[in-house]
């Protein structure tokens, strides 16, 4: 077997999710392969790694090849349509009668527009974490187009990867939003060439004017003195000074046309645009290519479709393996079922590979044994079985014990729920179908990355 990758990459999660669902049986030369590869890794990391190496084996798709290349490719044109409206701005700006460019239109318009948008961006972005919403608009519709470019016939991967939990979508949402800061970056790299453009070519002027004797003049003033704070030590040719500003005021009855410059407005300018403009959108774009990459490498698998090829890959005996069973395991019968410890201890060893080191009662009526099971749970088992009757599934229950072990023993201390039912002696037999279905629906509902569930059946049992 080739040595199997261990990055994923955007174009690799829409393969899988494309593959993920239609594939055939998992051949148990790659449930072996998977299970050598991950042995001694934690849940989250084992998934990723194994999933991975299955991806590498199946092959085939080609849905992620094509939807990165729409993406490119509607960047581009993006990116190309705001390079274009840059220079159009700088040019609309251009008071053609006066010869010269407005300087606080330029302020307000080019610099406190894209600040306008980068907040309003920010507030939205906070309503839709709070609402658990993921995309933006705009998102929605770069996400839309690039898949409609992609060719619309084979996305039903779409719908699975929205569904597949907060990372897989993340992954997602820092391409677009990086995409929405490349067209960024290209509407400020317009302005600084269009206004490049009229300095060299149309020898432009700049002016401001008011309808007031000071309040604008002071006004003015105090923004060039902030805007030019990060360069105005090193670079004083580049900040307008009191008599510059006031040099350049309009003034009502004046007939002539404006001359060049002054050379200090157009370096201001230009210097403004690239420090308030350009730079934030280069630091947002690095921001979302580094959070995108962090949530490929932490992506949970959580999906139910995903959880259900990952029993079927991990379900290699793990006998053959010849890893250790797990000591200091704490079991937790949840309801007191009465199943003793020794008719599933060889189930346990065999199956779960652990070693039960206590044996507590929870959810029981008894407040003393409630107690002393958390308090043995306190203790950071290195890892907890819960035991269920198929038949008893209370999932709100269920669900608080399942907090209390997560907020006690912590994210990454393995869960093996173990479902069997009870016969009058008190020993295990296997559940029903309809429980199996139930139950499995629960954990994967959990979206718990070390997390599984077991179903006791005494056939599997080794002699």
């Amino acid at each position: 077997m080739a040595k199997h990758p261990v990055k994923w990459t955007l174009e690799s999660l829409v393969d899988f999710e494309q593959l993920s669902s239609s594939a055939g049986p998992v051949s148990q030369r790659v449930k072996l392969a998977v299970a050598a590869a991950t042995a001694g890794q934690p849940a989250a990391a084992a998934r990723r790694v194994g999933l991975r190496i299955w991806l590498d084996e199946v092959g085939g798709a080609t849905a992620g090849k094509k939807w990165t290349a729409a993406l490119a490719l509607v960047s581009g044109g993006l990116c190309l349509v705001m390079l274009l409206a840059g220079i159009s701005a700088v040019l609309g700006l251009l008071d053609r009668d006066r010869g010269g460019i407005h300087v606080t239109l330029f302020l307000l318009i080019l610099i406190g527009g894209q600040w306008l948008v980068l907040g309003s961006g920010l507030v939205a972005w906070w309503l839709r974490g709070r609402t658990g919403e993921g995309f933006s608009a705009v998102q929605a519709l770069a996400g839309k187009l690039a898949r409609r470019v992609a060719g619309g016939d084979d996305d039903a991967w779409w719908g699975r990867l929205m569904e597949s939990g907060r990372t897989a979508r993340a992954a997602v949402l820092w391409r677009l939003a990086g995409m929405a800061q490349a067209a960024g970056i290209a509407f400020n790299l317009g302005i600084l060439g269009g206004l490049a453009g009229l300095v060299l070519v149309r020898h432009v002027g700049f002016f401001w004017e008011t309808t007031t004797d000071l309040a604008m003049h002071a006004l003015l003033e105090q923004v060039v003195r902030f805007l030019s704070t990060p360069w105005a030590v090193w670079w004083p040719g580049a900040v307008p000074s009191a008599g510059v500003i006031e040099s350049s005021r309009w003034m009502p009855g004046r007939g002539a046309g404006l001359g060049p410059g002054p050379a200090e407005w157009w370096l201001f300018l230009l210097a403004a645009t690239s420090v308030w403009g350009l730079l934030p959108r280069v630091v947002l774009f690095l921001l979302s290519h580094d959070a995108g990459r962090r949530a490929l490498a932490n992506l949970d698998f959580q999906g139910r479709h995903h959880r259900a090829l990952w029993r079927e890959i991990s379900g290699v005996d793990r006998v053959e393996l010849d890893d250790k069973p797990l000591d200091g395991v704490l079991v937790l019968d949840v309801g007191g079922s009465g199943m003793s410890e020794q008719g599933l201890r060889p189930f346990m060893l065999q199956k779960l590979r652990v070693h039960p080191a206590a044996w507590k009662a929870v959810a029981v009526l008894d407040p003393g044994a409630e107690d002393e099971a958390m308090q043995a749970l306190a203790a950071a088992p290195a890892g907890v079985v819960l035991l269920g009757e198929g038949w008893s599934l209370s999932p709100a229950r269920m669900l608080a014990i399942h907090q209390k072990v997560r907020s006690s023993a912590g994210p990454e201390v393995p869960v093996k729920f173990l479902v069997a039912n009870a016969t009058a002696a008190g020993q295990p037999t296997a559940v029903t179908a309809d429980e199996r279905v139930e139950w499995l629906r629960f954990v994967d509902g959990l979206r718990d990355p070390a997390a599984e569930v077991f179903f006791y059946d005494s056939a599997h049992l080794a002699l």
